[in-house]
């Protein structure tokens, strides 16, 4: 399958995608599923819980925060927790991001400053909970949790549930194929359009000494 990314482009330069729209159209490795279920019906259904590698440090100008979120992703909750403390969006913090479909715990940072902390409590209107709160000196930066802890409900379950438990040893010792679908390539797989797009633009001249 062939798709135009630009009008104009020729048909030799357009970025060609494989015929496949859906990881279910993938071979598999290990035969048919054996059950099938509702995967994610309610935010309630995914649970994801963030650990960090270290603890607040008790001083400084940033306020470390453990938030709990519903249905809400975390560009938007910082943007939240920007406007609760009256300071630019930079200034927030976050190690990871997570899942907007789902009930979420992570760690975010405020620089306050020599600020004392708002009331987080008015956030709750957002489906946003303070879980705990301390002063800490650094902003906290992308890919510093230790970990994320994963609870998965499945409803509405049917098929041969008693034959699980070999297929789900079969996958622990041989594993499965590594595709990724629409959480990396996007729907209808727009982060590759998008991407090539983006690769067609002229490289921009850069003068000696100056930072690319």
């Amino acid at each position: 399958m062939k798709v135009d990314t630009n009008e104009g482009t020729s048909a030799s330069e357009q970025l060609s995608l494989p015929s496949w729209r859906s990881v279910n159209e993938l071979p598999r490795a290990h035969g048919e599923p054996l059950v099938s279920f509702r995967l994610r019906a309610r935010p309630e259904d995914f649970i994801v819980d963030e650990a960090l590698a270290f603890g607040a440090d008790g001083d400084g100008e940033h306020c470390l925060l453990r938030v709990r979120k519903t249905d809400a992703n975390t560009e938007w909750a910082a943007r939240r927790l920007a406007s609760r403390a009256g300071v630019p969006v930079k200034a927030i913090g976050y190690a990871g991001l997570k899942d907007r479909r789902a009930v979420t715990t992570q760690w975010f940072s405020v620089h306050l400053g020599p600020r004392p902390e708002p009331n987080w409590g008015q956030l709750a209107e957002d489906g946003i909970e303070v879980l705990e709160s301390g002063r800490h000196r650094r902003k906290l930066r992308r890919g510093v949790l230790a970990g994320n802890r994963f609870v998965l409900l499945l409803r509405d379950v049917t098929g041969d549930i008693g034959a699980l438990g070999e297929r789900i040893d079969r996958i622990a010792a041989v594993g499965v194929p590594n595709y990724f679908g629409p959480q990396r390539f996007g729907r209808g797989q727009s982060n590759l359009y998008q991407a090539d797009a983006l690769f067609r633009q002229a490289p921009r001249h850069v003068e000696p000494g100056q930072q690319r």
